[in-house]
């Protein structure tokens, strides 16, 4: 059955949407870094030495990338396994789906409580699938830092050290 939507059905479309965006941001970076790091370190491994300006130059590359472009650098640098391949293609779909087409074609969903239930449950679908590829990417490029020889923890205090500096500026 048809109702009016209220200010509090599109505050929550619009806070889902938010939350999936912002989660989809956090996983973005995560192959983007990842990606970067493998990269510089296939120079490094080949012999090639390179500059800080080369670094931030090849982050910057790979920040300009989408999400499909990033997948297939990732997979190109082998980050992503078979197994990782199907849930970051289906995730790519979603991706589009909610970037390009949830909005308009959807919003008329929330006069209709089911269908409204179905459009909240897939975009929140969508944000804990951003947060669990995260977390694997997160987990692979931890155990990829372990086996180069470096110390994560001490990349992390590093890494927290540096945005506390420039939360202060």
């Amino acid at each position: 059955m048809n109702t009016p939507y209220s200010k509090e059905d599109v505050d929550n479309l619009y806070r889902f949407l938010g939350e999936s965006i912002w989660h989809l941001q956090h996983l973005e970076k995560s192959l983007t870094t990842f990606t970067a790091m493998k990269k510089l370190q296939k120079l490094r491994d080949n012999g090639n030495n390179f500059s800080e300006e080369d670094a931030h130059l090849e982050l910057k590359n790979q920040q300009k990338k989408t999400l499909g472009s990033l997948i297939k650098s990732a997979m190109d640098e082998e980050i992503i396994d078979e197994n990782l391949i199907i849930r970051f293609d289906k995730f790519l779909i979603e991706r589009n789906w909610i970037v390009h087409k949830c909005v308009i074609n959807e919003f008329l969903a929330l006069r209709n409580i089911e269908v409204q239930e179905n459009l909240f449950t897939r975009i929140k679908n969508f944000s804990q699938e951003a947060i669990n590829l995260n977390n694997k990417t997160g987990e692979l490029l931890n155990k990829w830092f372990q086996e180069k020889g470096y110390d994560p923890e001490k990349a992390q205090v590093i890494a927290r050290n540096m945005l506390e500096n420039a939360e202060k500026s």
